[in-house]
């Protein structure tokens, strides 16, 4: 399930963040002047800036993001291209509301979404944020808005039992989720868990006696981290929310287009689209796109990306 996301989280940690995927998604968006387009993962920019582009910044694009400094770097990279203010919407929320993020603009459809799920690059290198399975000093939080009411990582955790974690890294199709969760909750018993070190290091002890000297080119608690994080802000509810929504929002003829990096998001939105085949969307790709080889070279975090898109029948 993970281990595009891994790649995608070991590929941020040299390079910074850069769209992939480009070419399939303008050509299923079809962004056009006039429209009203939504980017619910504005992130830093990048996708949004080209489709803001094939738009002549004319219509309305309606930025969104749960975390509230990547709207702000967005927002400046907007301003330094030349993006006019007045053609941008900039919302601070998970797209699980999008209904209620449209209505408060007034917006009753939309030409197309785009969703480009997946942790940024620039949430991973900041430590203070407690993604980044490299810092050893990093806080127990991993939420993507701190200001959001949801319990941080070391609240989830200090409330857990074994076989709740356990629960929690299967989902992610850890091998040895038994293992880890109990060299977790042991370090928390102990008051031996309060950074992101702590964390990584229960993981890989734990992993380290079952699999000794066998780790691969990937750290090994990376897909713990992944579930962790998951779990802490909900995002496989949010996502199943946030499709719905979008497919209600879009005007007839109007496009979804979604890139997922593991194969339980990617899952979801190919049975999303299946369910509302025939009565409310035509399916665009019946296999999701990938990217090319020349991509791939360019950009390694494109390796484990795919796209999907449907339209508005």
């Amino acid at each position: 399930m993970v281990e595009g996301e891994m790649r995608q989280i070991w590929g941020a940690m040299t390079a910074g963040h850069v769209p992939v995927l480009t070419t399939p998604v303008l050509q299923h968006l079809k962004p056009q002047p006039q429209a009203v387009i939504v980017d619910v993962t504005i992130g830093t920019g990048g996708l949004g800036l080209l489709i803001a582009r094939a738009m002549q910044f004319e219509g309305v694009f309606v930025a969104i993001d749960r975390d509230p400094e990547m709207i702000e770097i967005a927002r400046r990279r907007f301003a330094e291209e030349g993006v006019p203010e007045s053609f941008v919407k900039w919302i601070v929320g998970s797209y699980a509301d999008l209904t209620e993020h449209l209505a408060g603009l007034g917006i009753k459809q939309c030409g197309g979404v785009v969703m480009d799920l997946g942790l940024n690059s620039y949430q991973i290198a900041d430590p203070s944020r407690g993604f980044s399975l490299m810092a050893d000093d990093g806080p127990l939080d991993m939420r993507y808005c701190r200001s959001e009411n949801i319990p941080t990582l070391a609240e989830r955790l200090s409330r857990m039992t074994e076989r709740e974690l356990e629960d929690v890294l299967r989902q992610s199709d850890e091998r040895y989720a038994r293992r880890i969760a109990r060299a977790i909750i042991r370090r928390c018993d102990q008051g031996r868990l309060r950074t992101t070190g702590d964390l990584a290091a229960a993981i890989r002890s734990a992993i380290a006696r079952a699999r000794p000297g066998r780790w691969g080119r990937i750290d090994p608690a990376t897909r713990s981290f992944q579930a962790l994080r998951v779990m802490v802000n909900d995002e496989m509810g949010h996502l199943s929310r946030g499709l719905e929504q979008a497919v209600e929002a879009l005007a007839p003829g109007g496009r979804i287009v979604v890139i997922s990096f593991h194969s339980g998001e990617d899952r979801l939105v190919k049975q999303t689209f299946r369910k509302h085949e025939g009565s409310r969307l035509e399916i665009l790709t019946r296999k999701p796109v990938r990217p090319d080889r020349e991509e791939c070279q360019r950009n390694p975090r494109a390796r484990s990306s795919r796209t999907r898109a449907a339209m508005r029948i």
